[in-house]
């Protein structure tokens, strides 16, 4: 529980360009908002679809049982995160600053 304050917490903390970071299973994916486009990834039950629309992002398909995950709809802010938990996809939205993608360093999701 902690782990996941402390990233919202860091994700919101900057201004800038909003990228959608993706992670399943030992893969992570990083997607930019301001451009249509989606991706499906394999998980323990089945295939997960996540589409970047208009400015938003959001599950469109999934072979999990009860389909919360396509219910919870879109998110288009820092503050909200989308997730697949049969499938392990949790999907949010990063604010990047040019500072951000100059300089390497501990991204969001270290702990």
């Amino acid at each position: 529980m902690v782990f996941t304050g402390s990233v919202f917490w860091s994700a919101v903390s900057g201004e800038g360009e909003l990228r959608v970071e993706i992670e399943a299973l030992d893969e992570h994916f990083v997607l930019p908002l301001a451009e249509d486009g989606g991706l499906t990834l394999d998980g323990p039950v089945g295939k997960t679809r996540v589409e970047v629309k208009s400015g938003a992002v959001f599950i469109s398909d999934s072979d999990c049982r009860d389909k919360l995950c396509i219910a919870m709809g879109e998110i288009s802010s820092t503050s909200a995160w989308v997730a697949c938990l049969p499938n392990r996809v949790f999907v949010r939205l990063v604010a990047v600053t040019s500072e951000d993608a100059q300089s390497p360093g501990v991204d969001s999701v270290a702990f």
